[in-house]
């Protein structure tokens, strides 16, 4: 599909606002889907993923005293964690505060695509970009626990609403508020560079020297501002240099089969939704009026093709996802802000899409998708043993584990080094059993956790952790085991 022909010059601009009381009656239910949607994993009493914890421990460290990159590790972006940091405390510290984050995420990354959508395709494109963001189960997964794909696509959206509108309507002020969104998106985290494909085609295309320098000036300010707010260097060290250091593993064939796998099982809503505008867009080329026509389409303006734009986005994530190493399934979230675009563009009937996307997310909820995206429960069986004996530590104590989030379940502190114990700081040597006994060691941290290969392929560890005064509390299959110091001092 191409885009409708420009208005004349003396003619006015069709309306891009629709009336605000149907707006904001979108708005209060499509948040309100958001929120039921994601609400019971923010109350969840366990960790949610490993990165929930990782992202737990690391607020709980923060809120006393750590310094982002500084004392408490991050490989995330500069401006996450302090992000993580506001949501805590907006939270008011409590347990749960911390995943503020993911549910703001959320209902911003539907209310931006709800917006974009409308510049796209009218009402009937804002309301089925909002509600494919809204029930979607890549999108649940990142914006109802803490992760910091939710607020990086949530930006990233927001970058790409501010050029669809400059576009239309070209300002040196919106090139600059582009800028902005779009840095602030890649120092939450790199993986949605490709939102500057469809961000640096819409500036190119208007031929305004003065704005490019403005919209690049105003990103780099941005990164470079937080990157020194840290210290670059650990910056750098972290959120770059650790990543480049993953030993090589899967092929970008072996990618694509996992981007292929989730989006078919957690993205079943928008996959039948892309299925449903194929079919329609046969059926209208072979002479069918079917849907909402270009009549009531917002202007688009004279910039580059709106197709080119969203499909450049869209191939370019593909193309991101495929070489990405590792690539993670949270990762597949990105895929969400140009997959709802693409069909508001696009537009197949409203409640067509409505019934199809209605039903593939009642399914998704009722098969495996669902309970892991959905509701959590509590600890059970061996895990719950070992969160249970942290929480009855002294008050004060500190513990350390491979799975983060079970300390920071348990209502303790994490040595600020520790927040992440993932499987390529311990592969790459950035934690070894040398550097956890040495943390084990302080006074005030009373219990080690080994839950995985992370810290159990550390032959020395048992050993090390003898020296400094822990005994095996509990055993459990191996290689899990719950050691305690019996002489802390918190």
């Amino acid at each position: 599909m191409t885009d409708a022909s420009p208005a004349p010059a003396d003619a006015p601009d069709r309306a891009v606002a629709a009336d605000p009381a149907t707006t904001r009656r979108d708005l209060l239910l499509l948040g309100g889907l958001t929120l039921a949607l994601r609400l019971p994993t923010f109350f969840a009493t366990r960790h949610l993923t490993f990165d929930d914890g990782v992202f737990g421990a690391s607020a709980v460290a923060m809120r006393n005293g750590g310094l982002p990159f500084r004392d408490v590790f991050s490989s995330q972006g500069p401006l996450f964690l302090p992000l993580v940091w506001i949501a805590d405390a907006l939270g008011l510290h409590t347990l749960n505060g911390p995943r503020l984050l993911g549910l703001a995420s959320g209902l911003a990354l539907v209310l931006v695509l709800y917006l974009a959508g409308r510049e796209l395709g009218g009402t009937t494109g804002a309301r089925i970009a909002g509600g494919l963001a809204a029930v979607t189960g890549s999108s649940i997964a990142v914006t109802g626990s803490l992760a910091a794909d939710g607020p990086a696509m949530a930006l990233a959206a927001t970058a790409v609403l501010i050029a669809l509108r400059y576009r239309r309507d070209p300002s040196t002020g919106r090139a600059v508020a582009m800028g902005v969104a779009l840095g602030a998106a890649i120092m939450v985290k790199a993986l949605v560079l490709p939102a500057a494909v469809p961000v640096g085609l819409v500036l190119l295309w208007g031929r305004r020297p003065k704005d490019w320098f403005a919209a690049v000036g105003a990103a780099v300010a941005v990164g470079a501002g937080l990157s020194f707010l840290w210290g670059f260097a650990d910056v750098w060290d972290q959120s770059v240099t650790y990543h480049l250091d993953a030993p090589g593993g899967a092929t970008p064939g072996a990618n694509i089969k996992k981007l292929i796998s989730t989006m078919t099982t957690r993205d079943l809503a928008l996959v039948a939704t892309g299925a449903l505008a194929l079919v329609v867009g046969l059926l209208r080329r072979s002479g069918k009026e079917i849907g909402p026509d270009d009549a009531d389409r917002p202007d688009q303006g004279t910039g580059p093709a709106v197709a080119l734009l969203l499909w450049a986005w869209f191939i370019a994530m593909v193309l991101m996802l495929a070489f990405e190493n590792p690539m993670w399934r949270p990762h597949i979230s990105e895929m969400v802000p140009p997959s709802c675009l693409l069909l508001a563009w696009y537009r197949p009937p409203l409640k067509a899409t409505a019934a199809v996307a209605g039903m593939a997310t009642v399914f998704m909820i009722v098969t495996y998708a669902g309970p892991a995206l959905l509701w959590a429960g509590g600890y059970e069986g061996d895990e719950a043993i070992v969160v249970d004996t942290l929480r009855d530590l002294p008050d004060g104590a500190l513990a350390i584990s491979d799975e983060p989030g079970q300390v920071w379940r348990s209502g303790h502190l994490t040595p600020d080094e520790l927040v992440d114990g993932s499987a390529l700081l311990t592969e790459t040597g950035r934690v070894t059993a040398e550097s956890v006994a040495e943390a084990a060691g302080r006074d005030d941290v009373c219990a080690v956790v080994v839950w995985s290969d992370r810290f159990g392929a550390f032959e020395d560890l048992p050993d090390l952790l003898a020296a400094e005064g822990y005994e095996v509390a509990r055993r459990f299959d191996d290689p899990r085991v719950l050691y305690l110091k019996a002489d802390c001092s918190p």
